[in-house]
């Protein structure tokens, strides 16, 4: 498989402090990529360097063939890069049905005439967006009830089905997902690997951070390590789990 994401060098700083340490990551296309590491490793603050949301002091980052590093946000999600939260982000006043079509705002291609006076291409192409959000609202496990609600009233992990179906609303063909499976029990982090394993199965390139080594272990085809915003390991998840240093750094055995 070919890398659909190639960083390398990435630095990143706030004032002196050196958050991200010259990481090199390459994730392959059609891979469930893992990112894992301790408190403050530097996980999230890496997806959002490469998502835009944070300014890279140093390194290069192709993304599909482009060069993205100083990029903006919505020009990287223009290229088919789209993610999730560690910390949920919803509008709190829209529904469900319309927080998932601010996700495919770069797919209407409408002139603001088109759309204040309601030409047959731009209602045409509303309806195929909100067929688009209700299929993903099915496919992401949340029945067709849940469009109308108001997307901050529904429980936790709803919620995180929202999040995700938003991120898929734009077709990505890279999705990173930070901590997916947070907060949740058991069953509920079984039924969302099995979401993250149908998306691959689409054809969706997946980046993801967890903290439950088994999930890790199951569902992910490669896995990089961080520690103080270093790369600590990198290569299939057996490998990666046995190394004594990652034990010693993350699961805390060895030390």
């Amino acid at each position: 498989m070919s890398a659909i994401l190639h960083a390398c060098g990435l630095k990143v700083r706030f004032g002196g402090l050196e958050a991200i340490g010259g990481v090199d990551l390459c994730v392959r296309a059609g891979a469930i990529h893992g990112l894992i590491g301790p408190n403050g490793a530097g996980k999230t603050t890496l997806l959002n360097a490469l998502s835009g949301f944070v300014r890279l002091a140093a390194g290069q980052l192709r993304f599909n063939g482009h060069e993205i590093a100083g990029r903006r946000p919505d020009a990287i999600a223009a290229l088919g890069l789209s993610r999730t939260f560690q910390n949920i982000r919803l509008f709190g006043a829209m529904t469900v049905l319309e927080s998932l079509l601010v996700g495919a705002h770069r797919q209407f291609d409408m002139g603001a005439g088109a759309i204040v006076l309601g030409s047959a291409r731009s209602k045409v192409a509303e309806r195929a967006m909100i067929g688009r959000a209700h299929m993903l609202l099915d496919f992401v496990g949340l029945g067709a009830d849940t469009a109308a609600r108001v997307a901050t009233t529904l429980s936790y992990g709803q919620q995180r089905r929202v999040e995700i179906a938003r991120a898929l609303m734009s077709s990505p063909q890279l999705v990173l997902l930070d901590e997916p499976l947070a907060g949740m029990n058991a069953l509920e982090k079984q039924e969302i690997a099995t979401l993250v394993r149908s998306v691959r199965a689409q054809g969706t390139t997946l980046l993801l951070i967890e903290h439950d080594m088994q999930i890790v272990r199951d569902l992910c085809d490669h896995l990089t390590v961080l520690d103080h915003g270093k790369r600590l390991a990198d290569g299939p998840p057996r490998d990666v789990l046995a190394d004594p240093a990652v034990q010693a750094a993350y699961l805390g055995r060895g030390r």
